[in-house]
């Protein structure tokens, strides 16, 4: 019998994704099923449910109708012999906003369907977490007459306590930025008084949740009980190609307690930008205030032109000129919702293989491009360079050449001195966020050839979507969904600890 979990602001699956495909070594059974996903935004709803047909099938049985929609060519992923489990998936993959009285009542009449008493379930899922951000802060601050007190995204956080109270999951996670352990209140920092609501949601008369951090603790703080930053997940230490932290909340229930489980170990081994996006066919940019009819010449003009004014730097010169001799000719093109699969595209890290790659596939989803003006293609090309020359991105004014100076009031401010970020080819990716689906700034390629930033599906990569993992809604609402997301890798490790606090 599996354990049913129930995973709310789901955004497009990441946490859930993880604890699906949880096997247990030595079995052939997940032991946990999505019951109900909810999230509030449509396109990442869509996708949802389309994973969650694909979910309705043994692993490598989804139907090829699956992989016939997904390449687009066909309007629906089911036919008339699977319309049953599409029918289940939408059952499954629901688009409710939480916090309004219609789709509150449909999440709680589905969740009495599973909270049954004695019965184990898990609660997981993230809260939206712009208010607590750094970034996000940073931001409100600028807005007049902000309160954070009146931000009801502060408070989205007791939609789980509500639900926990009522009915009392055998444990739950709750995931967030690591700006939840800085954010304030009224001057209170908001960290502990989260803590404490989740160990007695409904206060007095409630239920008892024992919090835990799910990595290994640093030698010498065991007896000291876990400091806030111990909740702490580092996704580049579990397997992850990119340095996310986020705070990761693991409440087991009164009945649990005693039980010991396996936490997380962080692992000194790193893997990198190159071994996961390295072998994906190269694109170009799209433009949007010239012509790509002959892009290799295009490319070769921009090359040079920025190869004249970067003298100062001598190897940074030196790579785009290299870049420039080494052109292929032809148009690599922007990519699209399908492209053909290449002997190298499958090249990604072992323990990634088989989570990653899919044989049925034999196609790259979601490998698509945006558009940039002709002055972004040139500062991309330099900062490609200047990573590749330096190892790290140039910081504003004063490593950018004038004439690659953009037109901001703030950019001599020092406020925004890493405002073109490079992904650095040999690291862990940056965090991968939502704020690629307005500008590709801080998520430039490596490679200055390409003038360019990352596609959707290298960005899905970076946080460990499988290949077949297809995302809906434009391109725009495709990174949103990305960035937005748990990387499904490190959610997997977090389903496999909680299955064996569950005594397993």
């Amino acid at each position: 019998m599996q354990i049913p979990v129930v995973d709310i602001f789901a955004g497009p699956g990441g946490l859930g994704e993880g604890f699906s495909a949880f096997v247990p070594r030595g079995t052939n059974h997940p032991p946990f099923k999505i019951a109900i996903s909810a999230e509030m935004e449509a396109n990442a709803a869509k996708t949802l449910r389309l994973r969650a047909f694909f979910r309705q099938f043994p692993a490598g049985e989804a139907p090829g109708s699956y992989y016939e929609y997904v390449a687009g060519n066909r309007s629906t992923p089911y036919t008339d012999d699977t319309e049953e489990q599409w029918i289940a998936a939408e059952e499954e993959a629901r688009q409710l906003t939480l916090g309004t009285s219609s789709d509150d009542a449909e999440l709680r009449e589905r969740i009495k369907r599973i909270a049954k008493k004695g019965k184990e379930w898990i609660l997981i899922g993230g809260p939206p977490c712009q208010a607590y951000s750094l970034v996000g802060r940073a931001r409100n601050r600028g807005i007049k007459g902000y309160s954070p007190e009146k931000d009801h995204r502060y408070f989205l956080y007791q939609q789980y306590l509500k639900i926990i109270d009522e009915f009392r999951p055998t444990a739950f996670v709750m995931e967030n930025v690591k700006g939840l352990l800085s954010a304030k209140l009224d001057g209170n920092l908001v960290f502990p008084e989260i803590i404490e609501s989740l160990e007695r949601p409904g206060g007095r008369s409630g239920p008892r949740y024992r919090i835990i951090p799910l990595a290994v603790p640093k030698a010498g703080t065991e007896e000291t009980g876990p400091s806030p930053h111990s909740y702490i997940l580092r996704a580049e230490t579990l397997g992850v190609p990119q340095a996310r932290h986020r705070v990761v909340l693991l409440g087991l229930a009164e009945s649990l307690d005693g039980r010991q489980g396996k936490l997380l170990v962080p692992n000194e081994l790193r893997f990198s930008v190159s071994d996961v996006i390295g072998g994906l066919p190269p694109l170009r940019s799209g433009t949007t205030d010239m012509r790509a009819d002959n892009w290799s010449n295009i490319a070769a003009e921009l090359l040079g032109s920025v190869a004249r004014v970067a003298i100062a730097y001598p190897e940074v010169v030196g790579i785009l000129k290299s870049a420039k001799a080494t052109l292929k000719k032809g148009d690599p093109g922007q990519g699209g919702r399908w492209m053909k699969r290449t002997a190298k595209s499958d090249t990604v890290p072992k323990h990634l293989e088989a989570w990653l790659i899919d044989g049925r596939l034999n196609g790259i989803l979601n490998h698509e491009v945006r558009d940039h003006m002709r002055e972004d293609l040139m500062r991309y090309a330099y900062a490609s360079a200047f990573a590749g020359a330096y190892g790290r991105s140039p910081r504003g004014a004063e490593e950018f050449p004038v004439p690659l100076h953009p037109n901001h009031r703030n950019w001599k401010s020092g406020k925004f001195v890493d405002r073109f970020k490079v992904q650095l080819e040999a690291y862990p990716s940056s965090t991968v966020t939502s704020h690629l689906a307005k500008d590709g700034h801080y998520f430039i390629h490596p490679d200055p050839k390409q003038l360019r930033s990352l596609s959707v599906r290298e960005a899905a990569r970076l946080q460990t979507f499988p290949d077949n993992y297809f995302f809906e809604g434009s391109r725009g609402a495709q990174f949103r969904q990305v960035g937005n997301a748990v990387p499904p890798w490190m959610a997997r490790q977090i389903a496999e600890a909680v299955y064996t606090f569950l005594g397993n």
